[in-house]
C-alpha cells in the first residue's frame, strides 16, 4: 500500500509480524525478521512525502537497548536495509542517515514497545498463504503495549534528500521500507 502525504502528517510507527509470502518477502523481495513496522496500521507501507513539509513520527519500537529483540530505534536512511548498529565504522560512513540519530551517532528514534499480534487466526490464514489483507485484518487490533511513553522523531526532507530513502530499525535488518520525497 500506499501512503500519501502532502501535507504535515503525523505517522504512527509500530512493530508486528511481518506475514506470509505475500507480506515483507512479497513487497520488498527481501528476507524478512519476522517482524516489520506498521505504519498506522498498514505493514510496511511505500509512504510519499514532500521536500520542505514536516513529518512526526510516533515511534513504539522499545527502550531497552539490553533487550535486542525487543528493541527497534526507528530511522529515516538511505540504506534499503538498516540496520545501523550492526554496522561497522566504515559501513556506517558509507550510509547517510536523514533522521534517528543525533549528531553524536546515537539513536533517538525510540519509545515504548506497542506490537502488533497474532490470533489463532492469523496464523492458521499465515500458514495457509492466505492473502496479505486477510492475513492482516486478524491481527489483534490493539497493540500490546509495555509502560512508558511513545517516542517521536520529528523530519522535514530538503532539497537535499534524495527521491528514495528508507525508514527501518536501526538494530535489524529489513524491517520497513520505502519513502519516496
Amino acid at each position: 500500500e500506499i501512503i500519501t502525504a502532502r501535507e504535515d502528517t503525523t505517522f504512527q510507527a509500530r512493530i508486528g509480524p511481518s506475514g506470509n509470502e505475500r507480506g515483507y518477502m512479497g513487497i520488498t523481495g527481501r528476507a524478512a525478521w519476522g517482524i516489520a513496522w506498521y505504519i498506522n496500521g498498514i505493514l510496511i507501507p511505500e509512504l510519499v512525502v514532500e521536500r520542505n513539509r514536516t513529518y512526526t513520527f510516533i515511534i513504539e519500537g522499545g527502550t531497552d537497548s539490553n533487550d535486542l529483540a525487543n528493541y527497534h530505534p526507528f530511522y529515516i536512511t538511505d540504506s534499503i536495509g538498516g540496520g545501523r548498529l550492526q554496522n561497522n565504522e566504515e559501513e556506517r560512513a558509507n550510509e547517510t542517515v536523514f533522521a534517528g540519530f543525533d549528531e553524536n551517532d546515537q539513536e533517538i528514534g525510540v519509545g515504548r514497545l506497542c506490537q502488533l499480534r497474532e490470533t489463532a487466526a492469523s496464523e492458521i490464514s499465515r500458514q495457509g498463504c492466505n492473502d496479505l489483507q486477510t492475513y492482516i485484518s486478524t491481527l489483534e487490533t490493539t497493540a500490546s503495549c509495555n509502560s512508558g511513553e511513545p517516542g517521536t522523531l520529528v523530519w522535514t526532507p530538503d532539497e537535499n534528500t534524495p527521491d528514495i530513502v528508507y525508514y527501518q530499525c536501526a538494530t535489524h535488518l529489513n524491517l520497513g521500507w520505502k519513502i519516496r520525497v
